[in-house]
């Protein structure tokens, strides 16, 4: 009995099925990195996020609108100074952008207004901004936005806490 000799035919495993599968899984990889990428840049060109409060001018201090923590939910989206006492502080250290946050006027997860100072811009503050402003009546100067509908400052540096 003689066999016909042609081409023979692959294993599922290791022909083009295999390849092919592997090419798709590619293209949904990128497609998912791709709009990361593009989320990522939309949140930030909204101003949501780590890095995306504006440059701080000192002159604010004196300029600006001076409200407390309570009346901070009025001025999103506008430059103001923020006062209030610290009554609650915490460094989240194993969160994602390290954050450490200043709640003024009651605890979290009642705080009216908070002041986050992200883990990047931890080494511009001589004392850790936790053990620092605790407790202390202090005035935060910049950007109010809201995280979660809370409203809040970001601290780039200790130019823009006073007590």
């Amino acid at each position: 009995m003689s066999r016909k000799k042609g081409p023979r035919k692959r294993a599922s495993s290791g022909g083009r099925a295999g390849g092919s599968r592997r090419a798709f899984r590619r293209r949904v990889l990128l497609a998912i990195v791709a709009l990361l990428v593009a989320a990522s840049f939309l949140a930030r060109r909204m101003g949501v996020g780590p890095g995306t409060a504006p440059a701080f001018d000192a002159s604010l201090f004196d300029e600006g609108p001076r409200v407390s923590a309570l009346e901070a939910g009025a001025y999103v989206g506008q430059d103001a100074v923020v006062c209030g006492r610290v009554v609650n502080t915490v460094f989240a250290q194993a969160t994602g952008g390290q954050p450490t946050y200043l709640n003024l006027e009651r605890a979290y997860p009642d705080q009216p207004f908070d002041v986050v100072v992200w883990g990047r811009d931890r080494g511009r503050f001589a004392t850790p901004p936790e053990v620092l402003y605790f407790g202390r009546e202090i005035c935060a100067a910049g950007r109010v936005t809201t995280h979660q509908g809370v409203p809040r400052i970001e601290a780039r540096g200790p130019e823009q806490i006073r007590f």
